[in-house]
């Protein structure tokens, strides 16, 4: 049997812990993940429309690149947020591998725009004569040409610069030794 206790109301019953101290690199680690969030839930929407395939079907085809290029600004903003994440806290290996996948993804946007425009001329034929609708679909074609360019070019030339600052970083430290 063990020796009765006091005890006083309030009084921890364990010591609380040290709270570490916040760095700089603490922001770039939680941007990283919170990047990593968005990345996923906008290809996962981008990946959706793609789903199920209905490829030769002119319609089908027009309709997903233009909704699939409309989803692009929550995936480009966490690429942008994990590339800036990695080159801020030096994790060279995360910077190859964003780099690379923003390459490739930038070139299958090139493709998904190529087979767009193949289907505009069937767009446009299959929309008639009805005012409303020419518009609306020409209309779609700018926005898509738009957003085909803009981000097409973006994510081909800020993977190559990823790729690039991480060679370059290399060769640099090669000098330095």
């Amino acid at each position: 049997m063990s020796e009765p206790r006091v005890l006083v109301a309030g009084e921890p019953k364990k010591p609380a812990r040290p709270r570490r101290p916040l760095e700089p690199g603490d922001g770039w680690k939680w941007i990283g993940w919170f990047s990593l969030i968005l990345v996923v839930v906008g290809l996962g929407d981008f990946l959706l429309t793609w789903y199920p395939t209905a490829f030769g079907n002119p319609e089908w085809e027009f309709g997903t690149v233009v909704a699939s290029f409309s989803g692009l600004p929550l995936v480009t903003m966490g690429f942008a947020g994990l590339l800036g994440s990695a080159v801020a806290r030096g994790i060279r290996w995360q910077v190859q591998v964003v780099g690379w996948t923003l390459v490739v993804f930038g070139g299958g946007l090139v493709l998904a725009y190529l087979t767009f425009l193949l289907d505009v001329p069937v767009a446009l034929r299959v929309g008639g004569t009805d005012a409303p609708v020419q518009l609306g679909l020409k209309k779609a074609i700018v926005k898509t040409s738009l957003l085909a360019v803009a981000f097409a070019g973006s994510y081909i030339g800020f993977g190559v610069a990823a790729l690039r600052h991480i060679t370059g970083k290399r060769e640099r430290e090669r000098d330095v030794t």
